[in-house]
């Protein structure tokens, strides 16, 4: 409400509007969310082709009802085959892409989570 709001509550109704709370009384749950890994994932190239931009495709199977997977289950892939092309990791499903392209995502996200890891120490 705003103050003229809040004002109008005072001297019309003689009660006083409190504030809404804006911070989070509780842990946030779910999987891991963190956009500055997603976004140093976008910087490298597609592990299939080699193609720039990528996206940051999640890759994990910890997500369940219909959640993501955690941002650091994510790899680079271009748009071709992350979503719109014929073989692409959305219509072919995990163990179908990984066997077309001869990529393993589990090693790939471990590498890349060591990496990640490695990066942010140095930079602190």
């Amino acid at each position: 409400m705003t103050s003229l709001g809040n004002w109008l509550m005072y001297r019309v109704h003689g009660e006083t509007v409190h504030p809404r709370k804006t911070r989070r009384t509780r842990a946030r749950r779910g999987p891991a969310r963190n956009w500055k890994y997603r976004a140093w994932i976008r910087t490298l190239p597609c592990l299939v082709c080699g193609r720039e931009p990528s996206e940051a495709a999640h890759t994990g199977s910890e997500g369940g009802l219909q959640l993501k997977a955690s941002d650091y289950s994510c790899v680079p892939l271009c748009t071709e085959h992350h979503t719109i092309g014929r073989y692409s990791y959305h219509r072919l499903g995990r163990a179908g892409f990984e066997a077309l392209h001869q990529v393993d995502c589990r090693e790939l996200v471990r590498r890349l989570n060591h990496d990640w890891f490695a990066y942010s120490r140095e930079v602190k």
